[in-house]
């Protein structure tokens, strides 16, 4: 090969290789240095502080902890990260039980403090709410939204758009766009009748999530995306896209050279597809009849604060992109945990038919034994929802057992310290990613008496003295503090009505194979899926046989 080069090609030959060795030996020098870093960081705060931690080598840190853990757990390994804390926390309780463990294991992931108390999770989250991880925004949703949408901008900036965007999702303004919804859950519920009636295994979070996309898009942008009929452009693309992003170590999506050209490609056609709504929102908001949209709110707040009523006409272009940003991250965010809760909820019901009776006796209760008759009813008086409070306990213990988020992760300065309330103990987490563990706290016994088993009732209690009422702050699977989500009145719109409207009619049966694996005492276990970004998932999308209620 050399000799058909000539002497000028293997010149460059040789020199090419030279130049792959001499980048291997400037990464490998990198790579040793932030091991260093990182492995002396844990060093020296258990040397100054005196903080007991796992057991930690220099070269593996805690890596090797976790494969001890994975191994002595029979961790599948598809099961969803965010449980290693809880398996952790059983695996290390004397630890565990001091409110945090520090974790290394760089290069897998960052330097982070494990966060199990809920009154330390309350200091960063609550009493002074942290800014989020800083990779958040420039690695994880970089691409995605540049780090510019709610979820990730801070002070000030996170301030004014949390208030222009407050309005759309008051319970006062989600009501208002329920008819809007029933439309769509009522194709829901036709797919539903033929599945039944065919009698065909369907995977239900395919169908959860289509209902959920459909249904924010009413509430979002005010358009009918109609996911559950055929393909729709903008979520295809979207889910593209999030296909790109990585939440931990992917040497294929890293290495990737198509992966920032495919980010652009996709951010263009998504902009594309929303900016005529946002436009068309903007332009003829005055002409829209009838409840407004998140989004319509959103314009009208601007348009209000700036005064300038001439501006419906010409939005700033820069305001414009961020509307883009807000309303990808909402379209992400809203459809992924919903459907997962969603699914989870029909899950849950089934493998407990007392808890399903006592929510269908609610509805019937509130919106009469005729079926068919509530669509109409709750078309006519939305507030119907509101009498539902064991619904919305049934949200709420399906959530405490399977979050699909596992917790927030924020970004600790300089000189700060989390201080356990009882032992008033301080501990150092400068240069740590802090998180806090909220899927161990929702199992943790300690919080919750038989903290495995599906009881909404715990969520109906009154009395502080009975043992079932729950812990201040140990519920927080929307988190808790200023930084909350701001959606969560709308997932409990959505739950609500999509369960008044099927619930009565059908009943669901999962129908995993008998040798399907099972974890944490189920096969529905929670899932990670690089399909489908960072929340937890239900197994294979819940394999399911939907039947008519005899």
């Amino acid at each position: 090969m050399l000799q058909f080069l000539g002497p000028s090609g293997s010149t460059i030959v040789s020199y090419a290789i030279k130049g792959i060795g001499y980048l291997a030996l400037v990464g490998l020098a990198v790579f040793f240095y932030h091991l260093y870093i990182s492995r002396i960081l844990f060093r020296r705060v258990q040397k100054e502080h005196g903080i007991p931690m796992l057991p930690h080598s220099f070269f593996f840190g805690h890596l090797m902890v976790f494969a001890k853990v994975t191994m002595k757990y029979k961790i599948p390994r598809d099961g969803h990260g965010h449980w290693m804390f809880h398996h952790l926390k059983l695996e290390y309780p004397e630890i565990a039980n001091k409110g945090i463990i520090y974790l290394d294991i760089w290069p897998i992931g960052y330097p982070m403090i494990a966060v199990y108390h809920p009154e330390m999770m309350a200091q960063f989250t609550q009493e002074h709410s942290l800014p989020k991880f800083w990779a958040m925004g420039q690695v994880e949703f970089g691409s995605f939204t540049g780090g510019e949408d709610l979820i990730i901008i801070d002070g000030p900036e996170w301030k004014s758009w949390r208030g222009l965007l407050n309005p759309g999702f008051s319970a006062r303004n989600l009501l208002s766009l329920v008819p809007d919804m029933i439309e769509e859950v009522l194709i829901f519920r036709e797919r539903f009748r033929k599945a039944a009636s065919s009698g065909e295994v369907v995977k239900l979070e395919d169908y959860t999530t289509n209902v959920i996309i459909d249904v924010i898009g009413r509430a979002v942008l005010g358009t009918r995306l109609q996911t559950q009929v055929k393909a729709n452009r903008l979520m295809e693309t979207m889910k593209s896209q999030l296909r790109l992003i990585y939440f931990e170590l992917d040497l294929v999506k890293i290495l990737n050279p198509l992966r920032p050209i495919r980010h652009c490609i996709y951010n263009r056609i998504i902009k594309n597809e929303l900016v005529p709504y946002i436009l068309n929102t903007a332009q003829n908001y005055e002409k829209i009849e009838g409840p407004k949209t998140i989004v319509a709110l959103a314009l009208k707040s601007y348009v209000d604060e700036t005064q300038d009523y001439s501006a419906r006409a010409n939005i700033p272009p820069d305001f414009v992109d961020r509307v883009v940003k807000h309303i990808k991250i909402f379209m992400f965010a809203g459809h992924d945990t919903t459907a997962t809760a969603l699914a989870y909820i029909y899950y849950l019901l089934s493998k407990h038919p007392d808890k399903a009776a006592k929510l269908r006796a609610e509805h019937d209760e509130v919106l009469g034994p005729n079926v068919t008759a509530a669509a109409d009813l709750i078309r006519a008086d939305p507030t119907l929802l509101n009498k539902m409070p064991y619904t919305i306990a049934v949200l709420r213990e399906t959530l405490r057992l399977f979050p699909p988020v596992g917790g927030s992760i924020r970004q600790s300065p300089p000189g700060h310290f989390l201080t356990h309330p009882e032992t008033g103990v301080r501990y150092p987490t400068h240069g740590f990613m802090l998180h806090s563990s909220a899927s161990t706290l929702l199992r943790d016994p300690e919080y919750w008496p038989d903290a495995d088993s599906f009881i909404p009732e715990r969520f109906m209690v009154r009395d502080e003295s009975d043992p079932l009422y729950p812990v201040k702050n140990a519920w927080r699977p929307f988190e808790m503090g200023p930084r909350n989500c701001i959606g969560q009145e709308l997932v409990s719109v959505e739950i609500r009505l999509i369960l008044a409207l099927t619930a009565r009619e059908f009943e669901i049966e999962g129908v995993y194979p008998e040798d399907a694996p099972s974890w944490m005492g189920d096969k529905a276990y929670q899932v990670s899926n690089p399909e489908n970004t960072v929340t937890a998932h239900i197994k294979d999308g819940l394999p399911a046989r939907i039947k008519f209620r005899q």
